[in-house]
């Protein structure tokens, strides 16, 4: 059963894949199929607060096998360019009465639609599968795995600043990826690019230079990360400037759906500098399908009390502050309605400050918001 449930993404993933193949309107209703899913799922399946019995590593092939599927995803966007006479893969398969037979005819809307749903895919699967293997040891193989996945959106500043900078300052104003409140979702986004940038360069260099090496050696982490996305675009852009646009699209969507799920898990909460990070500095969701989609990511507190934990073994805490919707819906809302957004979080958090931030907090809160 656990390897059912938590198969959904990579079968999301086939099913993309297919739709790809399928024609632009079998991808715009990929994508309103899975929005809908996700939203009325969370709505009508309820929540999940069983623990995963598998003590071993048998979910681990679940989250390896997203990174082959999204480089067919990226195949699938590098063949976005076959019209176009001028691309190296027309030239190549032009001859080839497959290419003819496969080739779609698309306008605006059909890329928009694939944008759509590759962001999707690329940012809420796979960076959440890259998050959650970033926290392995270093040079293994999921760790290596992950370093792939955050190629694919041209972000290896996420992986480095969460591992030793959000982890660590959680809930305060000095972690770029915490929202602060009534802090509007846009601006945030902009924050927490840059913050997490800035951080993470300033950590590969420090952690460098430590070894007597220029910050420019091919050990920074960040370079090596930039090297393999070079490595990616290379390829795409042999399809020509249609297919690298819909990439880039498709990955700047990608970035905005991260940065709009660090917004939501821990919006206003605030904690004390240096003090014990607990189950109330994070917002959490045990949504059922919210939960097996995005591989127990919704189990933020637990996340945060022990990292490294895999998710199967993430504790449903029960009495941590929650969300009042799934994920996706959350996301959504936030983006689409910002203001009622913060209006609807903001009445959670007067509850947040009467039954869960201590003293020290709420004095805290009010120096920060005079």
């Amino acid at each position: 059963m656990n390897m059912l449930k938590y198969s959904l993404s990579p079968l999301f993933l086939i099913g993309l894949l297919a739709c790809d193949w399928m024609g632009p309107n079998a991808v715009w209703m990929f994508f309103v199929a899975f929005s809908t899913f996700l939203i009325l799922g969370d709505s009508f399946f309820g929540n999940d607060t069983t623990l995963t019995q598998n003590s071993n590593n048998q979910l681990n092939p679940i989250l390896y096998s997203i990174l082959p599927l999204l480089l067919l995803k990226l195949f699938h966007i590098s063949l976005l360019g076959m019209g176009d006479t001028q691309s190296y893969i027309f030239q190549i398969l032009a001859s080839d009465s497959i290419f003819f037979s496969w080739q779609h005819s698309y306008n605006s809307v059909d890329f928009l639609g694939i944008i759509l749903s590759s962001g999707l895919m690329i940012g809420g699967i796979g960076t959440v599968v890259g998050h959650e293997l970033v926290h392995r040891k270093k040079n293994s193989f999921g760790f290596k795995v992950s370093n792939w996945l955050l190629a694919l959106t041209w972000d290896p500043a996420f992986g480095i600043e969460h591992v030793h900078g959000h982890h660590k300052y959680i809930a305060t104003y000095e972690d770029p990826e915490s929202a602060r409140r009534n802090e509007g979702v846009y601006s945030f986004i902009i924050r927490s690019t840059i913050g997490t940038l800035k951080n993470a360069w300033a950590w590969e260099k420090s952690r460098l230079s430590q070894k007597g090496l220029s910050p420019f050696s091919v050990q920074n982490q960040m370079i090596q990360i930039y090297c393999r996305s070079a490595i990616l675009t290379g390829l795409i852009s042999l399809g020509g400037p249609i297919s690298l646009f819909v990439y880039f699209c498709s990955i700047v969507w990608a970035k905005l759906l991260l940065e709009t799920v660090n917004y939501i898990e821990h919006y206003g909460l605030v904690r004390v500098p240096g003090t014990a990070i607990e189950p109330r500095h994070s917002w959490n969701s045990n949504h059922r399908i919210s939960s097996y989609v995005l591989f127990n990511l919704t189990r933020h507190s637990a996340h945060h009390e022990k990292g490294t934990l895999p998710f199967w073994t993430l504790n449903p805490n029960e009495k941590a502050p929650m969300l009042p919707f799934g994920y996706l819906t959350m996301v959504y809302f936030s983006l689409l309605f910002p203001w009622k957004y913060r209006n609807i979080m903001n009445e959670k958090l007067k509850d947040w400050d009467s039954n869960y931030a201590s003293t020290e907090e709420l004095n805290l809160l009010q120096q920060l918001i005079k």
